[in-house]
């Protein structure tokens, strides 16, 4: 068959699904747009029109082509932006095309609709978020009375039981925090279906960790078997991969009798692009009742598939409805795209053949799912054409960086990625305390790279509970720590330095400064790390409306990262400065918002997005003082945002 023949093939079996499609598009009184991942608008309507939602729209209102890989892996997403003015709430939905994808966008027809879709978007997030905190709360009680419980044990084991109660008292309390931001509408739907990097064997024994103190109160043994051994790294929703991860292992300890044994293996093969990852929990708690089997049927739609030949079990209303630990479950695999197998497990190890007799000693729950390499997105070198790290690279050199703004953590691993490091991010303080007391952290983490202003704990606290800790004993990694801040005082400095920290870097730096900073602080002997030089080159007045962006800085972006990368870096730090402009807008100056100003300035100047920078700046100080913020200042970032988001879509 031809070229000419399979195309005119394609377009007659996709003809007349894009003709429905076209009668249901212009006939919605909603904003209906059917677009390519590229922003190539196939069909829309009237009302999409009204709203200005074109192909330029889509850009300025919504990060396009992360959204289209969400919806592409989820089947479905829920969407949320300010565009004009304008409150947009709806859906993304993917729609295949032959060969071809679409997106067909569909928006909230008044600002009632859009109104109550966000309510009950929130109450759903809610209601998700709040069950995820049973299980660290049990784990938090259940460490407390081992404590309480043991009479005489040796002092490691004591040791190590009060590591596991502030581990799971960690947990817990991120889990809450979570919970009143959802309340506050400071944590979106967006934000925790956004897509980051992350060790995903980190999350495996981060989440063991929190389940052990349950096992060991029920008397259940749990091993972890990893393939490969090392850490994978890949990029996705996060929160959804630890919702699954922990609704799993919660529901395999609490019916899985003596053992539990969890599986995790992850491949990828040269012709695919995607981590295929395989999380198998295997018990021995002689199989699932058959209630039970019933609600996880329900809430994963399997009553088709092997679950139902395999028990013969009822789907009817009779048999109860899912718990909401499985429609977390259900929900969080929904949104990787993935699948789940409930098997019966025989008496070797195996998956028991439907039809057969065998002997049934427990449950095995299979789920699959494909995420991105977090180094598919990271470009090839971090130096300007003709530079180097000292004519050195940073392999072979472990990074913990800790940094709570989504765009500047991805920034800080891609580069130091780039350059050979291996790098851990974690979002906050009691996230890095966690991976320094892991086992292999001695091994795997050379380095702290810790912003300062942080949410929970700063990094002067960090740095501090860090340094008692090893005092304690309690601490085994004694590895360098280095600092990151937007905005550095002769204080602030003189105090990291008297803790012991090697040096404090100032926001924005160049990747190369950076990474030559991280190569000398490990390879030195002491913490005598001479300063960047220049540092404070980029600020000042050399921004205004005409001109938003630092030009040397954007186009050392556009050399390293490449347009379209770099492009969709500082479309983050843009939103992240938007997400704080409605926060001040609608609930004023809180406790937080020094903080949340704090993360978007240091995003918008590590991306080169200098009137942002600047703007944001003059908030952060009234934010410090206590002083409300006038209309006019919120008016000036209005402006910024909007300037700024014209000259980053013009880039080329």
């Amino acid at each position: 068959m031809t070229r000419k023949t399979e195309l005119s093939t394609h377009a007659a079996k996709v003809r007349p699904v894009l003709q429905a499609i076209a009668r249901l598009v212009s006939t919605d009184r909603r904003a209906v747009i059917l677009a390519t991942d590229k922003a190539e608008v196939l069909l829309s309507n009237a009302p999409a029109t009204r709203v200005g939602m074109d192909a330029e729209g889509l850009v300025k209102a919504f990060d396009w082509p992360a959204l289209c890989v969400r919806a592409r892996r989820a089947g479905s997403i829920a969407v949320s932006t300010k565009f004009q003015n304008t409150e947009l709430e709806g859906e993304l939905v993917h729609m295949p095309l032959g060969t071809a994808d679409g997106f067909l966008l569909r928006l909230a027809e008044t600002d009632q609709e859009a109104a109550l879709l966000r309510n009950r978007t929130r109450t759903a997030t809610l209601l998700r978020v709040s069950h995820d905190l049973r299980t660290p709360i049990q784990s938090l009680l259940a460490a407390t009375d081992a404590i309480f419980q043991s009479e005489e044990v040796d002092a490691a084991t004591a040791d190590a039981r009060r590591d596991q109660m502030q581990r799971s008292a960690q947990l817990a309390l991120n889990h809450i925090d979570n919970v009143i931001k959802v309340i506050r509408g400071e944590l979106t739907t967006a934000d925790i279906q956004s897509d980051e990097d992350f060790s995903l064997t980190e999350e495996v024994r981060a989440t063991l960790d929190m389940i052990k103190p349950i096992a060991g109160a029920r008397g259940t043994a749990v091993s972890l078997h990893l393939d490969p051994a090392e850490d994978v790294h890949v990029h996705g929703p996060v929160r959804f991969v630890r919702a699954l991860l922990q609704n799993m292992f919660d529901n395999s300890v609490k019916y899985g009798g003596t053992a539990v044994d969890v599986h995790v293996a992850c491949t990828r093969e040269p012709s695919n692009a995607q981590v295929a990852i395989l999380v198998e929990v295997s018990d021995l708690g002689g199989g699932l009742p058959e209630a039970q089997k019933v609600r996880l049927m329900r809430a994963i739609d399997l009553a088709d598939i092997s679950l139902a030949r395999q028990t013969g079990a009822a789907t009817g209303p009779k048999d109860g409805r899912p718990s909401a630990g499985l429609n977390v479950l259900a929900h969080a695999l929904g949104q990787l795209g993935g699948t789940l197998e409930v098997l019966d497990r025989g008496e070797d190890g195996k998956a028991v053949a439907v039809g057969t007799d065998s002997k049934v000693i427990g449950t095995i729950l299979r789920a699959r799912f494909d995420l991105a390499p977090a180094d598919q997105i990271a470009p090839a070198t971090i130096a300007p054409k003709g530079e180097t790290i000292d004519g050195q690279t940073l392999a072979g050199v472990g990074v913990l960086v800790v940094e709570d703004s989504p765009s500047s953590r991805d920034w800080l691993v891609h580069c130091l990625r780039a350059a050979g490091a291996s790098v851990i991010p974690v979002e906050n303080g009691l996230r890095a305390l966690e991976v320094l007391q892991n086992a292999d952290a001695v091994q795997k983490v050379d380095l702290l790279l810790t912003d300062m202003t942080l949410p929970y704990i700063n990094g002067i606290e960090l740095v501090q509970r860090i340094i008692g800790m090893q005092s304690s004993g309690a601490l085994a990694w004694q590895g360098k720590m280095l600092g990151l801040t937007a905005h550095i005082d002769e204080d602030l400095r003189a105090a990291c330095l008297k803790l012991g920290m090697a040096q404090l870097l100032e926001k924005p730096i160049r990747s190369v400064d950076l990474c030559r900073s991280v190569h000398e602080v490990v390879r030195s002997a002491a913490c005598d790390v001479a300063p960047v030089p220049g540092q404070k080159s980029g600020r000042g007045s050399d921004c205004s409306s005409t001109q938003p962006l630092a030009p040397n800085m954007v186009k050392e972006l556009i050399e390293q990262l490449g347009l379209d990368t770099a492009r969709g870096f500082m479309r983050r730090a843009r939103s992240e400065a938007g997400a704080v402009f409605e926060d001040i807008l609608q609930n004023g100056v809180r406790a937080d918002t020094g903080r949340m100003i704090h993360a978007a300035t240091g995003a918008c100047g590590l991306t080169g997005l200098k009137l942002l920078e600047r703007t944001l700046r003059e908030l952060e100080l009234l934010a410090d003082a206590a002083q409300p913020i006038a209309r006019k200042q919120l008016g000036d970032l209005e402006v910024a945002l909007d300037v700024t988001g014209r000259v980053i879509e013009e880039l080329e």
